[in-house]
C-alpha cells in the first residue's frame, strides 16, 4: 500500500511540476502577444504624429498666406517693415509648435516601448518562477514520496477509520 501512495504521490508532483511550467510558459506568451501591440501602438503614435505635424505646418501656411493676402490687398508692403519681422515671429512660432507636437509623440512612443520592454521582462520572469515552482514541487513530491518507500503503516490504522 505504501508504494502506491508513493507512486500516486509522484505522478501528482509530476501534474503539478508540469502546470507549473506550463503555466509559466502561456503567461510569458501572454505577456509577449502584449508587448507586441505595445510596439505596435508606438509605431502608430509616429506616423500620426508626424501626421498631425504635416497638417499643423500645412494649416499654418494656409493662415499666413492669407495674412499676406489681406496685407497685400490692403496696400502694405509684405517684405519691408513690420511685415518681415511678423513673419518671422510666425514662422518661428510654428516651428516651435511643431517640435512639441514631435516631443509629445515621441513621448507617447517611448512609453509604449518602454512598457513592451516592461512586459517581456516580466513574461520571462514568470517563465523562470514556472521553472523554479516545478523543481521546488518535484523535490517536494520526492521528499513526501520517499518517506512512504519502505514504510508500512500500523495495522490498527485502518481499523480506526472503519469505527468513527
Amino acid at each position: 500500500m505504501p508504494l502506491g501512495v508513493a507512486g500516486a504521490l509522484l505522478a501528482a508532483t509530476g501534474l503539478q511540476a508540469a502546470a507549473s511550467l506550463f503555466g509559466g510558459r502561456a503567461e510569458e506568451r501572454r505577456a509577449e502577444r502584449q508587448a507586441g501591440v505595445l510596439k505596435e501602438q508606438a509605431a502608430r503614435d509616429r506616423e500620426l504624429t508626424e501626421a498631425e505635424v504635416r497638417d499643423f505646418a500645412r494649416n499654418q501656411s494656409r493662415f499666413f498666406a492669407e495674412r499676406r493676402a489681406a496685407l497685400g490687398a490692403s496696400g502694405i508692403d509684405p517684405d519691408t517693415g513690420t511685415p518681415v519681422l511678423a513673419a518671422e515671429d510666425f514662422a518661428t512660432e510654428v516651428e516651435l509648435q511643431k517640435q512639441r507636437i514631435r516631443m509629445g509623440g515621441e513621448i507617447r512612443s517611448t512609453r509604449a516601448e518602454q512598457q513592451a520592454s516592461l512586459l517581456r521582462q516580466a513574461g520571462r520572469a514568470a517563465r523562470r518562477a514556472g521553472v523554479f515552482r516545478a523543481g521546488a514541487s518535484l523535490l517536494t513530491g520526492i521528499g513526501m514520496a520517499s518517506e512512504f518507500v519502505g514504510t508500512r503503516p500500523p495495522p490498527d490504522v485502518f481499523a480506526e477509520r472503519i469505527t468513527i
